[in-house]
């Protein structure tokens, strides 16, 4: 570079003396010549006299090097084309210096940032380059440490991080905020979108394909998922580069279910039951070694289980007394017209079983299941239809719902369950053990759910 600047300063020095003898219009007509300044290939300006060029650069590249405290690298090609002055006017003198110092290509030491040994940025200091890294982690950590009966145990990247010093052109050096957006968001970076009425977190996330906890992470301004009408979400436009890994140990209690044990009875009836202690659940405390990659849980590892409330074990008495129960063909009742060929009759007679007892099977006249009950109260009737509850939906003729008439055949599914309405939005059937034939309403707990279909025997 000196010998460069000694050669110009040498060849202008000739000139100038020589243009003290012979007029400059003897060399160049009727324009005088001036001279192209180029730094680095890029012309910065037109001087009259080249060593006014030098001298400004020199001044240039010194307050850079002492603004820098010489801990930079300066390595500029500069030459001069000697032109006509013609349209071609002498650049102003800041304007010229302002150009030289864009052209100059200022090289320092900085560090790379390698992920995978792939080059991603540089950054001015290896303590930046740590403290990038360090960033990335931290909105995991504060995510841990903000949730109760949870501890980090360990934290890292899954890709394989290095720095390495380089000496590298100053306009590559970024700052430690922006490699952390760059490595977090990929070279396309981030879109903002306006949220609008009647968005969510999990709705805008579903929307670009990306997951809520990405969502957040990204907009650490968001209280909780709350969001209103004209906020600004970032919406990463990239996969991340590197992958978080975080192991975690978290504390939760969990239920312990009660045993229940069954003890026969021979003072209580055969198929009915007793409760002698009710059950009630214990709680136990675990803790858990929980992996997650970037905020999703990928491996638990349970390390210790402790009960701290024992569970109470439900007794329960289970009778075996077998009662011989027996009613006389007289006191079963009949219909009051068997050729009676009306709906409302059967509705009438069905009812006047209110009381009796359920048994699984049983077809009449002591005892019913449910659809014993309505084939054996048809029976009465002169018309025998399938015992089987899902044989009786296709019995007869369908009816909408809207259009039930009493003797209809009511039917739900689930426990395929049937029985005969009887008008005012009530039906008759054998319900259970417990209550035996009963009237209940078609509207009341899960009978509006369950029910399927009605059928019309008699027209």
């Amino acid at each position: 570079m000196k010998s460069v600047k000694f050669f110009w300063c040498a060849v202008l020095s000739l000139l100038m003396l020589i243009g003290f003898i012979i007029p400059t219009e003897a060399y160049t007509g009727d324009q005088p010549v001036v001279y192209a300044m180029y730094v680095n290939d890029q012309q910065v300006g037109v001087v009259r006299f080249a060593a006014r060029g030098l001298s400004m650069y020199d001044r240039i590249e010194k307050k850079l090097k002492e603004q820098n405290k010489d801990n930079i690298v300066i390595d500029s090609r500069v030459y001069f084309r000697e032109i006509r002055m013609g349209t071609n006017k002498i650049t102003n003198d800041k304007v010229l210096a302002k150009a030289i110092e864009e052209a100059i290509d200022v090289k320092l030491k900085a560090y790379s940032i390698n992920i995978d040994g792939e080059k991603i940025c540089y950054v001015a200091s290896k303590e930046e380059a740590q403290k990038v890294v360090e960033d990335i982690k931290k909105p995991y950590v504060e995510a841990i440490a903000e949730k109760e009966n949870s501890q980090l145990e360990e934290i890292s990247l899954k890709q394989d991080v290095s720095f390495e010093e380089e000496l590298v052109s100053q306009t590559r050096v970024i700052s430690s905020d922006e490699a952390v957006e760059l490595i977090f968001h990929g070279s396309q970076g981030i879109k903002e979108y306006e949220v609008k009425e009647g968005d969510s977190l999990w709705s805008i996330a579903n929307a670009n394909n990306i997951e809520v906890e990405d969502l957040v992470l990204a907009n650490p301004d968001i209280e909780g998922e709350l969001i209103r009408p004209g906020d600004i979400i970032k919406i990463s436009q990239q996969q991340k580069m590197v992958t978080v890994v975080t192991k975690e140990k978290i504390k939760y209690s969990e239920e312990v279910p009660f045993e229940i044990e069954v003890r026969e009875d021979n003072t209580l009836e055969k198929g009915k039951t007793k409760v002698i202690q009710q059950g009630e659940k214990g709680e136990k405390e675990i803790l858990a070694l929980v992996t997650k990659e970037d905020g999703k849980e990928i491996n638990r590892e349970i390390i210790e289980e402790k009960v701290v409330k024992e569970p109470v074990k439900r007794i329960e008495a289970k009778g075996t007394k077998v009662v011989t129960r027996t009613r006389s063909s007289s006191s079963t009742p009949v219909p009051a017209n068997r050729g009676s060929r009306k709906g409302s009759d059967v509705a009438k007679y069905a009812q006047k079983f209110v009381g009796y007892p359920y048994k699984y099977g049983a077809k009449g006249p002591n005892a019913f299941d449910c659809s014993g009950f309505t084939s054996y109260v048809y029976k009465q009737f002169g018309v025998n239809i399938p015992s089987s509850s899902v044989a009786q939906r296709s019995v007869g003729k369908y009816v909408p719902k809207s259009d039930l008439r009493p003797g209809d055949i009511v039917c739900f599914k689930n426990t395929n369950h049937v029985g005969i309405y009887i008008g005012g939005g009530k039906f008759v059937h054998a319900s259970t053990y417990k209550t035996g034939v009963k009237i209940s309403s078609l509207n009341d707990g899960k009978y509006p759910q369950r029910y399927v279909t009605a059928r019309r025997i008699f027209d």
